[in-house]
């Protein structure tokens, strides 16, 4: 009773967003909620390649596939914030929160490119394309930052450099 069905929760999550992208609501609530959608569906697409490649039965191939594949649907259930027992879980440890911002993303998202370039064909295309989203996911940060903030949370790290800029651009004065 309390287990959810991924496929249930992608496509909830796709039509709660084709019915509440109203009038009513903000441009970058619209802006945000298409990144998601389209970082969720790019991560199940991406899973689906790693399939695929691990169903060459090859023992590199297996090791590749599965790894890309876990790696993907961790990042759709970030991307989603769903299943609630998952999110959790990846809050409250010391890798998974840094999933949650945009360095960490960047990073996995990185290195899912990097195994789907092995992938053939379908792999490449699929890479290229997670590249694209995190250009444009920082292109989205330059031009819109609320909205940029609205999908990333800033890390320990993140805020801690900003803080050290700043106290070196004073003492310098």
């Amino acid at each position: 009773v309390g287990q959810c069905n991924l496929l249930q929760v992608c496509s909830e999550y796709v039509i709660d967003f084709t019915f509440s992208a109203s009038k009513t609501m903000s441009s970058k609530h619209r802006l945000t909620r298409s990144f998601r959608t389209v970082s969720a569906l790019l991560y199940v697409a991406n899973a689906i390649v790693s399939g695929f490649f691990v169903a060459r039965l090859r023992y590199l191939d297996i090791l590749v596939g599965c790894l890309t594949a876990v790696m993907s649907l961790m990042m759709l259930f970030v991307a989603i914030e769903a299943p609630t027992v998952v999110i959790l879980r990846l809050e409250n440890s010391k890798f998974g929160e840094g999933l949650f911002t945009f360095r960490g993303r960047y990073m996995v998202d990185l290195l899912i490119s990097l195994f789907l370039f092995a992938m053939g064909v379908w792999g490449i295309i699929m890479a290229i394309l997670t590249l694209v989203l995190i250009l444009g996911i920082r292109f989205l940060g330059v031009k819109q930052p609320d909205a940029f903030n609205e999908i990333f949370r800033q890390s320990n790290v993140d805020s801690q450099a900003d803080t050290s800029y700043a106290l070196d651009g004073e003492m310098g004065s």
